[in-house]
């Protein structure tokens, strides 16, 4: 193993954990925004739908 492909490694990690992190950032601010738009009520009732029809 020379010592670009430990580099190259390293850089692959990064996209991945900054992708990763870029789709939790995308769910939590969606859920943020049906918060704001909606209520709390509304909200609770559209979480509590969309498990039960995936369960």
């Amino acid at each position: 193993m020379s010592a670009g492909t430990g580099q190259a490694e390293r850089q692959e990690w990064r996209v991945r954990a900054g992708l990763l992190a870029g789709a939790v950032l995308c769910l939590v601010a969606s859920g943020g925004l049906l918060w704001w738009r909606y209520g709390g009520a509304v909200f609770n009732d559209l979480m509590s739908s969309t498990l039960a029809w995936c369960f």
